[in-house]
């Protein structure tokens, strides 16, 4: 690389499009001399959000990435974790709250595309989990040419699909981690895809009554459908169908069970972000479960909707269940998640605290996780993207308090921009939710 000044301007760009650096990647990966290799096609230096050095490439043959280094570096290194439908380059929020505070960061697009993975067999949603370890083992390498020093922390975080990443890594790799903050994600493929379509095929038959339901919501938040009819009254079907959408139940590979229904309140979310939610399956149902299509002809939209993962062959399921998070947390994680989340139930992240729960116990899952409810919030939003930084900033204490032994920094906060954390076993909105039959 050529040599360069971390404050100073990076005057022209690197003219090898090839480098190839020698990582400790693991004991057995060292002692066989394992290389990674990544084509750079961008090495300038930019000024926003605040004055860095932008690197962008390919790590090894198949994952694009982003690297940024700032001028006023703070010491440490920030993973960014994708959404589903995202790249290397899409950040929202978390880059440059990330950057401004003096955090190197790096971004990958783990290998696979939402809209191309159904189609590519050599794709798979698991291979993120070998792409952001070879981006974090790859960025740690060049921070330390680069800055002559390597990160002293390392912290995993993204929403969606990245949230699920990054208690996903943070579980893995509790050495490669500091810590994790993890925003609107799910614990387990079976449960989210499962659900996505339940709501989809419940929603068509309540679909005609949607406005006089979110109305009455609105008007009546503890409304029951059971029991306060509307005018003119839901038929059996489409009380049932509600029902359906407020509770589903999933019982995953293993036994551990939850329920990831919809929580009253995101009815107005279900509209809005129907078009939305099929097309996840539309893109992708494919590659879930190449043996689901009932009936004859191709598989349409609305077939989709009838699919039900607990009924697929074991090999689906199993292929399914290789990202389940496992909740064996050593590193404290921050999660924060709309209560009114269509997309990803605020179900996946109270199942999630209680897999915790049962892995280490209640006072044990206290002192690694911390989850915060944000009400009338959806699938992410200004709320959240709001609090990026205050959220670092507590998980930085948290670390400080836990590597200390109390003696300096604080555990995780009663509350995040005035929300509570969450730390009974069912919380208030989910004990609102209508049971099914």
């Amino acid at each position: 690389m050529t040599p360069h000044t971390p404050g100073g301007h990076l005057r022209s760009a690197i003219k090898s499009k090839l480098l190839s650096v020698l990582l400790l990647l693991t004991p057995w990966a060292a002692s066989a001399g394992a290389t990674i290799t990544a084509a750079v096609d961008t090495d300038e230096h930019q000024e926003t959000p605040v004055p860095h050095r932008y690197i962008h490439g390919i790590i090894l043959d198949h994952a694009k990435f982003q690297l940024a280094l700032p001028d006023h570096w703070n010491g440490e290194l920030a993973i960014f974790s994708r959404g589903f439908s995202g790249t290397e380059l899409i950040t929202g929020s978390f880059k440059p709250t990330a950057l401004a505070k003096g955090y190197a960061f790096a971004a990958s697009d783990e290998g696979w595309n939402r809209y191309t993975i159904a189609h590519q067999p050599q794709d798979s949603y698991y291979e993120s989990r070998q792409r952001l370890w070879e981006l974090t083992l790859y960025a740690k390498q060049i921070i330390l040419t680069y800055y002559h020093r390597g990160p002293s922390r390392t912290l995993m975080m993204g929403g969606s699909n990245g949230g699920h990443h990054t208690k996903w890594m943070v579980e893995s790799f509790p050495d490669l981690y500091d810590g994790g903050i993890a925003g609107y994600g799910y614990m387990a493929q079976e449960s989210q895809w499962g659900s996505v379509a339940t709501l989809l095929r419940n929603y068509e038959v309540i679909a005609p009554r949607i406005d006089d339901i979110i109305a009455k919501r609105k008007s009546d938040p503890g409304w029951d459908p059971a029991r306060t009819p509307l005018a003119p009254p839901l038929t059996d079907p489409q009380i049932r169908a509600l029902q359906n959408i407020y509770d589903i139940p999933v019982t995953l590979q293993g036994g551990f069970q939850l329920n990831v229904g919809r929580w009253p309140g995101s009815e107005a979310q279900w509209k809005s972000q129907h078009t939305g939610l099929l097309g996840y399956l539309h893109d992708s149902m494919p590659r879930f479960d190449e043996t689901f299509n009932p009936g004859e002809g191709p598989l349409t939209d609305d077939k989709l909707k009838l699919w039900d993962p607990s009924k697929s062959p074991k090999y689906i399921r199993q292929e399914l269940a290789k990202l389940d998070l496992t909740g064996n947390l050593s590193r404290p994680i921050i999660a924060m998640h709309g209560a009114a989340d269509p997309i990803i139930s605020p179900g996946e992240e109270e199942g999630y605290r209680a897999l915790v729960e049962k892995r280490l116990g209640r006072e044990g899952a206290e002192k690694v996780l911390a989850v915060y409810f944000i009400p009338g919030m959806g699938h992410g939003g200004t709320e959240y993207n709001n609090l990026i930084g205050a959220q670092i900033d507590a998980l930085e204490q948290w670390i400080d308090f836990r590597e200390s032994g109390g003696k300096k920094g604080a555990p995780a906060p009663a509350s995040l921009g005035g929300y509570p954390r969450a730390l009974s076993s069912i919380p208030a909105q989910s004990a609102q939710a209508v049971r099914s039959e």
